[in-house]
């Protein structure tokens, strides 16, 4: 095979494939780019004439068997996964068969369609240059194919210039065209899931709050919150089996429920506040929720006060609640309060002995609770995000043995003296406080201001009790890292986080600036919406009249250049083939079949001695259809009786030559 590609184009091809491959890493199975780099280590070696070139019976093969292992290896993922793999493995494939522009072509465009799917998962601004980065690359690879004697700094020249011409275009556009809804819902793969989950151990939070990845950022219409009063509710685990707190089956029906749009209503009163939430991407459907809030169409409430989207959160997505003082509490039956008070028969003997001694000292029940938080407060018990390990009795060996540990320590011997107290309790877990940027109006919060507090039943209503106050009140009034004894363990495993060297000006001053940059591109790139788009447009047009105008004559002239496409290419005129030429086709059609093909460009005379000769049979049939042909063809001034009468002759001797009658 005559090599058509030079060194500096398969450099570039390999590159691409390289880049694309790391940018969908985490979506990928190993082995899919393992193969993919083997096919491009082949195409290298093909190169330099150190392997020969593969038959297409061995490429059908191969993609054959490749297809049906991939579809094998990750079907357990989902639909999208294994058509995601599926592309990639085409991408890979495509390595055996470079063997011409063409096949580059369409090397090039399945890279595209890969880094659409990239973009679908990561749509923050910097995840969004390195995709812009990967377009580029593949359009040197182009440029390389059809500029093959330019310089390289001749094709980076051309590169730039073509980009910087097209990004005010692009910019115009994004602001302008329609924002239309999706024509279609991306199927969900089944992968990990980020921040909090439906069940959560003593520590688990811990680990969670050693992590500066960003959970989601919210403004509000009206002054933010007083920071004591930041509780971000995601998750009510309301069942304990000695060492785990998790959400009951009825809990768990009532999430089921959400992804068909069923919730709960409630009679919410004093609306004082809204807010917006631009949350990252979980793949779950939680959403972090303030006290007591009602969202938007796009989600539903659920009973115990939480709020789930009606999709899973798979890319940035905002969510607007308004935020009421009160809601009507509905009361709990005795099946619910049963739940709402069981614990497993053994264990913890010691705390079940304290609270009974405590009851025999004439305290009543909410005495007691408040003195377990007084002990949290006097006593020697201490804030740490690395506690000493628990035995089988974890309630017991917190209070009386280790007494340090974090937010889901306290809050679980909390719950677990309530109910045992018969006072009915449950965990809840989400994330409190955040980081406030006057400058925006906005509050981030991070996985590391993930939390876990107390609801107990008094007074015919869920009353918060956060245990942690009581022990550290800095984690409730001025953040995680104040509230840490040892100050040493926050974000003790991320060195390289900008959060962790917040303390230094300059890295914060650059922290906070990224932070905004960001900000605004997820408002105004990533939920840049229909909504947001007619408050643009019309803020515009009433400040600057002379936009009307010119709007108008864009429509205008939109309108005048699909009428020229549509006059000049007629789309709704079939093209009609001549009688002629149908008979001409089915001649050749029939030949074909035995043997006789006619070649690119070759007359109708011709094309008739070669049959000719092909059947080796002398016949003037042949000869009278070319005549004919002709004449139907190109003789002008010909009558539409003289016409016909030709083409019924053609018709008969089309007959006379399929028959066999020669």
């Amino acid at each position: 095979m005559k090599e058509f590609l030079t060194r500096q184009s398969l450099v570039l091809i390999n590159l691409s494939y390289i880049a694309i491959g790391a940018s969908l890493f985490n979506n990928i199975n190993p082995i899919l780019l393992i193969f993919g780099l083997l096919c491009a280590a082949w195409r290298i070696a093909l190169f330099y004439g150190r392997v020969p070139l593969l038959p297409k019976l061995l490429l059908n093969s191969a993609a054959l068997l490749s297809t049906s292992f991939i579809i094998v290896l990750v079907y357990k993922l989902g639909v999208f996964s294994v058509m995601q793999h599926l592309i990639l493995l085409g991408f890979s494939l495509k390595f055996l068969e470079l063997k011409s522009e063409r096949d580059v072509h369409y090397f090039v465009n399945t890279g595209f369609i890969l880094v659409a799917l990239f973009y679908i998962f990561n749509s923050s601004i910097v995840t969004s240059l390195l995709g812009s980065l990967l377009i580029l690359l593949l359009l040197s690879v182009l440029l390389s194919i059809h500029a093959p004697h330019s310089l390289i700094s001749q094709q980076s020249k051309l590169l730039l210039k073509s980009v910087v011409i097209s990004l005010p275009l692009a910019v115009v556009l994004f602001i302008v065209i329609p924002r239309l809804p999706s024509l279609w819902k991306v199927p969900l793969q089944k992968q990990a899931t980020t921040g909090l989950s439906d069940s959560v151990s003593p520590g688990e939070i811990a680990q969670l709050s050693r992590s500066s990845e960003l959970a989601f950022r919210a403004s509000f219409s009206d002054s933010p919150v007083e920071e004591s009063e930041r509780y971000w509710r995601v998750m009510i685990l309301d069942s304990f089996d000695g060492k785990t707190w998790s959400q009951s089956l009825r809990k768990k029906e009532e999430e089921k429920n959400v992804l068909r749009g069923d919730g709960s209503l409630y009679d919410l009163r004093g609306k004082f506040n809204s807010y917006n939430l631009i949350l990252e991407p979980h793949y779950k459907t939680w959403i972090p929720a303030l006290d007591y809030s009602l969202v938007s169409s796009s989600a539903v409430n659920l009973s115990d006060y939480s709020l789930r989207s009606r999709q899973p959160v798979f890319k940035r997505k905002d969510f607007t609640a308004d935020l009421y003082q009160s809601i009507k509490s509905i009361p709990i039956n005795a099946e619910r309060r049963l739940q709402l008070t069981a614990l497993p028969k053994q264990g913890n003997e010691k705390t079940r002995l304290w609270l009974a001694e405590q009851l025999n000292l004439g305290l009543s029940r909410e005495q007691v609770l408040k003195q377990v938080l007084r002990g949290f407060s006097e006593q020697n018990y201490r804030y740490t995000l690395q506690p000493p390990v628990l035995g089988t009795d974890q309630i017991d060996d917190f209070l009386f043995t280790t007494q340090a540990g974090f937010c889901v320590h306290y809050a679980s011997a909390y719950i677990y003296a309530a109910r045992s107290l018969g006072i009915p309790a449950r965990m809840v877990t989400g994330y409190l406080g955040g980081e406030w940027q006057a400058d925006l109006n906005f509050l981030t919060v991070r996985q590391y201001d993930a939390h876990a507090w107390a609801e107990i039943w008094l007074d015919g209503r869920w009353q918060r009790v956060d245990p942690t106050a009581y022990v550290a009140p800095e984690r409730v009034e001025r953040g995680l890292e104040d509230a840490l004894s040892d100050s040493s363990e926050f974000l003790a495993e991320q060195f390289f986080s900008l959060q962790k060297w917040r303390h230094i000006g300059l890295l914060n001053d650059l922290r906070l600036g990224l932070a905004r940059l960001d900000y605004l591109w997820a408002v105004w790139v990533i939920n840049y919406d229909n909504k947001k788009q007619l408050q643009l447009l019309t803020s515009w047009f009433a400040r600057y009249a002379w936009l009307n105008m010119l709007y108008g004559i864009l429509i205008m002239m939109l309108c005048a250049f699909l009428f020229v496409v549509l006059i000049t290419f007629k789309p709704w005129q079939k093209k009609k083939t001549a009688a002629e030429d149908r008979l001409y086709l089915q001649l050749q059609v029939y030949y074909a079949k035995l043997g006789i093909i006619r070649a690119k460009g070759q007359t109708v005379s011709d094309y008739a001695e070669k049959i000719r000769r092909g059947i080796n049979r002398p016949t003037p049939l042949f000869d009278d259809f070319a005549v004919n042909y002709n004449r139907l063809k190109y003789q002008a001034g010909l009558s539409t009786e003289q016409r016909n009468k030709l083409l019924k002759q053609q018709q008969l001797i089309c007959k006379q030559i399929r028959s066999g009658k020669h």
